[in-house]
């Protein structure tokens, strides 16, 4: 056992030493004391404290192989995206996908046929080449979820009706996530869902109480529709083509809309946009329900990439990614982006217009 007065830096440099990690290859531009020096840091912003040297040495070894692996993502990056350091770099990759990814991953057939629109959503074509909601004031607040509750689908649940009421009724809401989690899955929605069982839920109950009034705990518990009047009801919901134009045009006329996605590279990601290859994000294997809250096009610039993007809100914190939002490339199907795009509908309340999105 190390001595316990001996610093952090030391115990862990002592540590890799006796004990270097089989799979994990030393970045080449880092030294042994910039790495102590970046995990020092990245335990001071994030909060982390382990409960023996044991684990504070194992935490490093991990915290080194994805410092390698944030490398290999960025020297395949095909798009703008930059990666490295996030509130995740102590988590394998396993981990990783065990605490916020969907259990089981999404598979194709399992749509449900019941609450689906009976008629086509885009009632009209927009031809909007950029549009962002949030500039409008139709998004609510970037939400986290937390650690213990695989609850990304009703986080996204929830902001896609209450985006759709902000635009088609002039009503801002607040919505009950933990109802969703609680009564969508009866004591097993922590453990992961679908964003379409969340919307047949709010269907079969008539709506959803208020956040305040049914507040997030973040573990499964038996649902209580005691708790607060109705104050959210939808009219349908519809699964969307996977045509990426289509999805722009819904977006900009009607609202954000979910999406499932690949989040794998989602692990080590900081800011700009994602482009990443088939192999490397696979398209089939989705296992984190998402919102589109708009899109965008990157201006040509002599020797910069120039593509089309979507903007969108994750249910990590405002501390993750670009304030709790990302960018993915658009048009290329990047991480499966448009394989399971699902909206709420929320008809017009006929006294105002709703408002166009706004552009970039």
């Amino acid at each position: 056992m190390w001595p316990a007065t001996l610093p952090v830096g030391l115990v862990v440099w002592g540590a890799w030493v006796l004990s270097p990690p089989a799979t994990a290859a030393l970045p080449p531009d880092l030294s042994m004391a910039q790495m102590i020096q970046m995990f020092q840091d990245f335990r001071a912003r994030f909060n982390r404290t382990y409960q023996t040297q044991e684990e504070t040495h194992e935490r490093f070894k991990v915290f080194v192989q994805n410092l390698a692996r944030s490398r290999d993502l960025q020297a395949s990056e095909l798009g703008t995206a930059q990666y490295g350091v996030t509130r995740f770099s102590d988590l394998t990759e396993n981990e990783f996908a065990e605490k916020f990814g969907l259990a089981p991953p999404s598979l194709p057939g399992q749509l449900p046929t019941g609450g689906l629109s009976e008629s086509p959503l885009l009632r009209k074509e927009s031809k909007s080449q950029s549009c962002d909601w949030r500039k409008a004031g139709a998004v609510t607040a970037v939400k986290d979820q937390g650690t213990e509750c695989k609850s990304c689908w009703a986080f996204a649940t929830a902001s896609n009706i209450e985006a759709l009421w902000n635009i088609h009724r002039q009503l801002p809401r607040n919505v009950s996530v933990q109802e969703i989690i609680d009564c969508a899955y009866q004591k097993k929605g922590c453990n992961g869902g679908f964003v379409w069982q969340g919307f047949l839920s709010v269907l079969n109950s008539s709506g959803l109480s208020g956040s305040e009034l049914y507040p997030y705990v973040g573990r499964n518990q038996t649902c209580q529709k005691h708790r607060g009047r109705k104050v959210t009801t939808i009219d349908g919901y519809e699964v969307l083509p996977r045509d990426e134009k289509y999805l722009a045009s819904v977006v900009a006329s009607q609202g954000p809309v979910t999406a499932l996605l690949n989040m794998k590279v989602l692990q080590s990601y900081q800011k700009g946009i994602i482009r990443r290859p088939s192999q490397a994000c696979s398209p089939n294997h989705l296992d984190h329900a998402v919102v589109i809250v708009g899109f965008g096009d990157v201006k040509s610039r002599r020797g910069s990439w120039t593509g089309s993007y979507w903007i969108i809100q994750n249910s990590w914190g405002e501390h993750w990614g670009e304030k709790g939002y990302f960018r993915l490339n658009r048009g290329s199907n990047t991480c499966g982006i448009a394989m399971y795009a699902v909206t709420a509908i929320v008809k017009d309340s006929g006294k105002k217009t709703p408002p166009p999105c706004p552009g970039i």
